[in-house]
Order: C-alpha cells, then sequence, then structure tokens
C-alpha cells in the first residue's frame, strides 16, 4: 500500500474488498458457503438460505406467519430480497413507510448466541436525550407541565 495507507495495485484492492466482506459477513451472522439443508444445524428449525452480494450466505426466517414491518427491526437487522433472490442488510439506512424485512435466523435461534440488542436500545436512548436537550426550552416545559398537571388533578 502507498504511504497514505491507500491501495496501489488491483491485487491490494481485492484483498481490501476481501477483508471488508468478511468482516460484514461476519456482523450480519453470515456463513462462508450454503448448508446442506435448510434445517439449521443448531435448533433444527428449517429457514431460507440466500446468497449475499459479498458472496456469502444467510439464513432468513420465513416470512411466515406475516412479514415483519420493517421499522419494528432494530437497524442492522434488517434484510430485503432483490428480485435475484439475493440478500442484503440496509444497515443503518431508515426503511420506507410500509416497508417490509426479512430477519436472520440466527437473530432468533434458541440455541445460538444472539446479539445484543439493548446496545441498539441504550445508544438510541442516548440519542433522544441529546434531542430532547436541544429543544427549545418551551417545549421543555410543555412537556414538563402536561406532566405536572396530570398529577395535580
Amino acid at each position: 500500500m502507498g504511504d497514505t495507507g491507500t491501495p496501489q495495485t488491483a491485487q491490494e484492492w481485492a484483498k481490501l474488498q476481501q477483508d471488508a466482506d468478511y468482516e460484514q459477513a461476519r456482523d450480519d451472522g453470515a456463513i462462508p458457503e450454503p448448508e446442506t439443508g435448510p434445517a439449521c444445524p443448531d435448533c433444527g428449525l428449517a429457514g431460507d438460505i440466500h446468497p449475499t452480494y459479498y458472496h456469502w450466505w444467510i439464513r432468513l426466517e420465513p416470512e411466515d406467519p406475516e412479514p415483519l414491518a420493517a421499522h419494528t427491526v432494530p437497524p442492522r437487522q434488517r434484510w430485503y430480497l432483490d428480485s435475484n433472490g439475493t440478500a442484503w442488510n440496509s444497515q443503518d439506512d431508515e426503511p420506507d413507510p410500509g416497508q417490509t424485512c426479512r430477519i436472520s435466523h440466527g437473530l432468533v435461534c434458541s440455541r445460538a448466541e444472539r446479539p445484543d440488542l439493548a446496545q441498539w436500545l441504550t445508544a438510541r436512548t442516548a440519542a433522544s436525550e441529546v434531542r430532547a436537550a436541544l429543544l427549545p426550552p418551551q417545549l421543555r416545559m410543555q412537556g414538563d407541565a402536561s406532566q405536572s398537571g396530570s398529577q395535580v388533578a
């Protein structure tokens, strides 16, 4: 790599892409090749196995009993399928209104280690506190007055 750490050759760029793909696959809970059957090797439940754009595979929960409203699923846990069956994770992008998504089986597998979504909730709470602190005083006081008003009544 050059002095700035930027890849200089096609091989260096390929290695950088491979490393980035590996890191994303690991974070997403993907596997390097499709498993032989639809059943989870940990719990035995069936799922849908789809390729990803980084050439790994992800086992998704079935859409039954109904698709999940994407806005109810935490960031980095929302999976979508393209028309060719390739799965992709929207990472931190906000879903469109009414959009549905899938989740990985690993997120709900009864016998697998799952990500700690409390970290997501803690981060969202902290962000809300920051946004609330930026509100004009009269808006913050409205919230306080409505609470104290309900206590008086």
